[in-house]
């Protein structure tokens, strides 16, 4: 019997995505399915944008970064713009991507996504959205892939091990000009309330100083460190000297104690649009050490340079890794449906023992900070400061639900 199902991705385009899209579309021709791409996320389904997906449409992309469907942040619990003639604002249109649904025939749609996309279809209170299942019920099957650069999910998500190899590099290249000109150099990347990039990227890469949103930055304490690096490093580098730090967009700037934001602006999912914290530690680090002596020994003038990779990390190569579990997650989406899927579930793994694994959406989109005990580890080792004393523990995240076994907690 022949089967509709529909694929989506919404949020943030990333690597791995294409790999799932050809995935499910090639898994579902093997089962003698038709598939429809759905246009720009949810948004496809408020304004039934929709078409055929076949095999030759999608054969080979799987290495290709972004995404052959498009993408948009539309919420459609909280849709501004025009519909049918009229201009809305903030409104539930919900209905009409049942509707949508329910015209096009499909039995199915798998969506790709982060907790945003993803809370579509199970609700989040938090965010006042009802959640498609919640609302319409489970004759349509809704099931969900995990994605976000951020990896604050309670799984792997697809994109991350790209995301987080992308601002390595972007670090290390920054280290040869940092170098040659004597600077201290900080580098803002994603991140709003989960630090794993920018802590996995700063620590491969050797930054000296990461800043993360899950701990306050202790201005006094980071400013010495900074100091003491460098005049540590020019005294056993015959003067030559740099600092390398890493900071995600969401940390807290250490003087107000509040995120900064590039305009008060917010999308559809209420997210202002995070930016230029990296200006505020320079300003910090300028105000303290212009004429501290750890610097002015080495260099006449303390100079501070600033990079903000932002869509830089979108781009470039996918890995093998998130072009390898991309496929797998989208033929394991295609055989969870076969087998009879259950409605609001997330496809996080097929296991060596030929399972799937899959847990509810409404526990997968529930934060995950970075793991503290690790982090402990590499503090205490001296090795990285996260702006604070080792010694003093000022803040732990407050626990979160624990991963299923089997699934990743890194």
């Amino acid at each position: 019997m022949t089967k509709k199902i529909g694929i989506l991705t919404g949020g943030g385009d990333c690597g791995g995505l294409n790999a799932a899209i050809e995935a499910v579309v090639k898994s579902a021709d093997n089962e003698g399915w038709e598939v429809y791409g759905i246009r720009r996320g949810w948004e496809g389904l408020v304004f039934n944008n929709m078409f055929p997906l076949r095999v030759p449409d999608v054969d080979g992309i799987h290495s290709e970064t972004g995404t052959v469907l498009q993408t948009s942040r539309t919420n459609p619990y909280r849709f501004t713009g025009e519909l049918d003639g009229q201009i809305l604002e903030e409104a539930d249109v919900s209905e009409r991507v049942i509707e949508n649904v329910r015209k096009a025939g499909l039995e199915a749609v798998i969506a790709a996504g982060g907790d945003d996309t993803l809370s579509v279809i199970s609700g989040n209170e938090y965010k006042n959205i009802l959640g498609l299942i919640n609302d319409y019920g489970n004759d349509v099957t809704f099931i969900g892939i995990p994605k976000t650069m951020d990896g604050d999910l309670q799984t792997y998500s697809l994109g991350l091990d790209t995301a987080i190899n992308r601002a390595k590099q972007k670090l290390e290249d920054f280290v040869p000009l940092l170098k040659a000109n004597g600077s201290i150099g900080i580098v803002e990347i994603f991140g709003r309330n989960v630090g794993r990039v920018t802590f996995k990227a700063g620590i491969a890469a050797g930054a000296d100083a990461i800043f993360i949103p899950e701990i306050p930055v202790d201005p006094d304490y980071s400013v010495d460190f900074i100091a003491d690096r460098y005049n540590q490093r020019a005294k056993s580098n015959n003067g030559v000297s740099y600092v390398l730090i890493a900071i995600a967009e969401g940390t807290k700037d250490p003087v107000t104690e509040q995120q900064v934001y590039l305009d008060n602006g917010e999308d559809s999912f209420g997210h202002g649009k995070l930016s230029g914290v990296a200006n505020q530690i320079k300003e910090l680090l300028q105000g303290r050490l212009k004429d501290d002596p750890r610097i002015t020994e080495h260099i006449r003038k303390l100079d501070i340079k600033i990079q903000t990779p932002t869509y830089d990390v979108r781009d470039g190569e996918t890995l093998y890794s998130d072009s390898y579990t991309g496929q797998k997650l989208g033929a394991a989406a295609v055989k969870y449906l076969k087998e009879g899927a259950e409605s609001g579930m997330a496809i996080t793994n097929f296991n060596e023992h030929g399972q799937i694994e899959s847990m509810p959406i409404r526990e997968l989109i529930k934060p995950r900070p970075v793991h503290m005990e690790v982090l402990k580890m590499f503090e205490r080792a001296g090795l990285y400061s996260f702006g604070r004393r080792p010694d003093q523990l000022l803040y732990t995240p407050a626990p979160v639900v624990s991963s299923p076994t089997g699934i990743s907690t890194q």
